[in-house]
């Protein structure tokens, strides 16, 4: 009995299964975390909700990162560079806004054809309509300008979403943050504080 506990720790006998519990434990906690932080980050200053989760979930991948440094198997294979790479990765993207460009550019068609179906009278009209990759929480009509605003984006004081200026951007001086993404559209927010 005592040869076969060794056996599963060893290197040569039981290299497959702590391989393969390596991967499981390591690296699913981290892709997890990793793909929740991709998607709260998908709409212009993040979708609240799902940061709020992510904080813990990379806090408890850490851990179990560096609980699995106590093996000393665990230290000695190429698989200890794997979480931080992966949350570096991660980082990386959200910072470059990746997520929120790539949804951006899948869904313009949708936003574009839901911007013109606005009715050009009305003004302001709450609603929840899911355009392409995102959930509209709020439409703003003003002198040739549309903006959607986020359901959920940005923050406690913050109001995050996309405005259509076909004039280019002289109507978007009421922003805090502007940045162009493609001819008339750009990601907009405003902060309250």
């Amino acid at each position: 009995m005592r040869a076969t506990a060794r056996q599963e720790i060893q290197p040569d006998g039981g290299r497959t299964r702590w391989s393969r519990w390596r991967l499981a434990v390591l690296t699913i906690p981290v892709i997890t975390t990793a793909i929740v932080t991709l998607a709260a980050a998908t709409p212009p200053g993040g979708y609240f909700p799902l940061v709020l989760a992510a904080i813990p979930a990379w806090l408890l991948s850490g851990l179990v990162w560096l609980g699995a440094l106590l093996f000393r198997g665990y230290r000695r294979s190429l698989w200890v560079l794997a979480p931080p790479l992966a949350a570096l990765v991660t980082f990386a993207l959200v910072t470059l806004d990746v997520p929120m460009k790539a949804a951006f550019l899948v869904s313009e068609p949708a936003l574009t054809k839901y911007v013109e179906s606005v009715p050009g009278e009305k003004r302001w009209e709450s609603t929840s309509d899911h355009v392409g990759l995102f959930t509209v929480g709020q439409v703003f009509r003003q002198d040739g300008m549309t903006e959607l605003v986020m359901a959920d984006s940005g923050g406690f004081l913050e109001e995050c979403g996309f405005a259509y200026s076909p004039r280019g951007g002289a109507g978007l001086l009421d922003f805090s943050s502007v940045d162009r993404l493609t001819g008339e559209w750009y990601a907009v927010c405003i902060d309250y504080d």
